[in-house]
Parts: C-alpha cells; structure tokens; sequence
C-alpha cells in the first residue's frame, strides 16, 4: 500500500519538455530580452538579460548561446534540459542560416554605407 504512494511524485521526465528548435530561435531572434533563458527556466540570466538589454551584450552573448544550442547533440539537450527525454533534432537549416544571418546583416550595413545612409 505503501508503495503506491511513490508511484504519484513527478518525476525528472515529467517535468515540462524545452524544445532545441524553439530554444534557438529565441536565442537568436530575441535573445537581448533574454527570452530564451526565461524558456529554459533560468530566470535570474533572462532579468539580467533584460536589465541590460541597452548596452548589446546580451545579445552577443545571446548570439553565441544560439550557436551553442543549435550545436549541441540531441542526447546532450535532452540530459540538460528535459531530463533525459529526446525530441526532434535541430531542422536541417537552422545550422546554416545561422552562419549566413551575420554575413547578411554585415551585407546590408555595408549596402547602406555605399549607398550613403549615413548612421
């Protein structure tokens, strides 16, 4: 009888599933408010994040956590984050898009600075 009672306490794999994809693009798109750290239930980073979203460096460093994350192995995440449970794996184009998404964003500064908008 006894023993039933141990059956009902939640458990690790119980816990709420973090999706790699999701953690990714938070990371990269909105990492300067610290999204991604609220996502993955580390809530003093994300208000630190937000604390000083003014001066860029969250976002430098959100920059290379999505870089960390879209790396990481699957089995690795999964330990991290969702106690061992496996999900998908990263999309196959998120890798690249990635690497392309800075040359881009130097592309188009430099596009402007040709064309004279002046910053």
């Amino acid at each position: 009888m006894s023993e039933d009672i141990y059956l009902d306490k939640p458990t690790a794999v119980a816990r709420a599933y973090r999706d790699q994809t999701r953690a990714v693009l938070l990371a990269a798109l909105l990492g300067d408010l610290g999204l991604h750290h609220f996502y993955l239930r580390r809530p003093y980073l994300g208000l630190l994040s937000l604390a000083f979203c003014w001066t860029g460096i969250p976002g430098v460093l959100a920059s290379l956590d999505a870089w960390r994350y879209a790396f990481m192995h699957a089995q690795a995440w999964a330990e991290r984050h969702n106690g061992g449970r496996l999900g998908k794996p990263v999309p196959r184009w998120l890798r690249p898009a990635l690497a392309l998404m800075p040359i881009a964003i130097l592309v188009a500064i430099f596009g402007m600075l040709y064309a004279g908008y002046d910053f």
